[in-house]
């Protein structure tokens, strides 16, 4: 029961910091205005299309010219039947229809937001960790107890029965806190039938397997751990501090935040046209370091880009065609806006 009682403590506590920690980014160039868009929780752009989704259990669906953004539909509902949600996590694009991850559910629409079909996920599956690689299916989990956080990627076969289990990352929960603002990484990413693991603390190392699951070779990225000054653990508390949401309960979260010594290399991965993006702690007022490197690990760029939050289970922000698009509220407007920058 106490196990219990303590992961839905933490779930329900960084549910909450996905939907509140925003920083408020400077704003680049003004790409839409998206009177749609209430309370989102993650973008992603593919093919002309901008996908948003919205309010945890619908997405909008925009067209993108070289204009103009057209609203096109909104897809989706909140339920457990098919076609609907009770939390949307994800949206990826594959080549011919969309992967959509729920609680315990993927769902697949065309690119048009129209539903097909949909597998229920009877393993362990935190937050939409899940990625389909021709007919098996990749699923990371997030288990947690009174002392550590255990952070497993496995490989399921088409009926879900086990085939290997890729990796598993311990960390824990430091003395009698138990909440790490800046734990370390450890994740997965799909693309092109191979699976790339990426694990960032002392070492940031993507490893690649092919799409049984046998591993291929290492890569490390230049990406330093940093020191943890009171500057940084500032700039990172902040915004929980000053937003008016969190107020009635900062207190008592606040006493249970503790910091490790450094920071991790990197707290954002993902593998965009060919190059891996990792985000850094380094912070630059409100911008916030991205690294791009080649998949043999060599580094290619270093940019500062708005910081649409750090600690978030939903995604503000997107590389598409070179760009940087990223989701700005409006305070003034009481509405939010896309913005974009070039990257290369």
């Amino acid at each position: 029961m106490k196990a219990l009682q303590s992961r839905f403590r933490f779930s329900w506590f960084f549910i909450a910091l996905g939907f509140l920690f925003l920083a408020k980014p400077v704003a680049g160039e003004l790409v839409a205005k998206m009177p749609q868009v209430m309370n989102p929780f993650f973008l992603t752009m593919a093919d002309g299309r901008i996908y948003i989704v919205e309010n945890s259990s619908t997405a909008h669906l925009y067209t993108i010219g070289s204009n103009e953004v057209t609203f096109v539909r909104t897809f989706g509902r909140e339920g457990q039947g098919p076609g609907e949600f009770g939390f949307m996590y994800r949206i990826r694009d594959l080549e011919d229809h969309l992967d959509i991850s729920g609680l315990h559910k993927l769902a697949r629409f065309s690119l048009d937001g129209e539903y097909i079909d949909e597998v229920k996920v009877p393993v362990g599956m935190f937050k939409g960790g899940i990625y389909q690689i021709g007919e098996n299916y990749l699923v990371g989990d997030l288990q947690f107890s009174a002392k550590e956080t255990t952070r497993t990627i496995r490989l399921y076969d088409k009926d879900f029965k086990l085939i290997r289990e890729i990796g598993s990352h311990k960390e824990s929960l430091g003395l009698e806190k138990n909440i790490n603002l800046v734990s370390e990484v450890f994740s997965s990413r799909v693309a092109d039938d191979q699976i790339f693991i990426v694990a960032s603390g002392k070492e940031s190392i993507v490893t690649v397997y092919d799409r049984n699951g046998i591993q291929q070779k290492e890569i490390h990225l230049p990406l330093e751990p940093i020191k943890m000054t009171a500057a940084l653990k500032e700039a990172i508390i902040k915004p929980l501090r000053e937003n008016r949401q969190l107020q009635a309960t900062w207190s008592m979260f606040e006493k249970r935040i503790y910091f490790p010594d450094k920071t991790p290399g990197l707290d954002y991965f993902d593998l965009v046209d060919g190059k891996f993006i990792a985000r850094t702690y380094k912070y630059r007022k409100n911008s916030v370091e991205f690294v791009v490197s080649d998949q043999q690990g060599r580094e290619l760029q270093r940019i500062f880009l708005p910081n649409t939050g750090r600690i978030s289970n939903g995604i503000l922000f997107c590389f598409y065609q070179g760009r940087y698009y990223y989701l700005l509220e409006n305070i003034e407007e009481e509405a939010w806006e896309l913005h974009s920058e070039k990257v290369w």
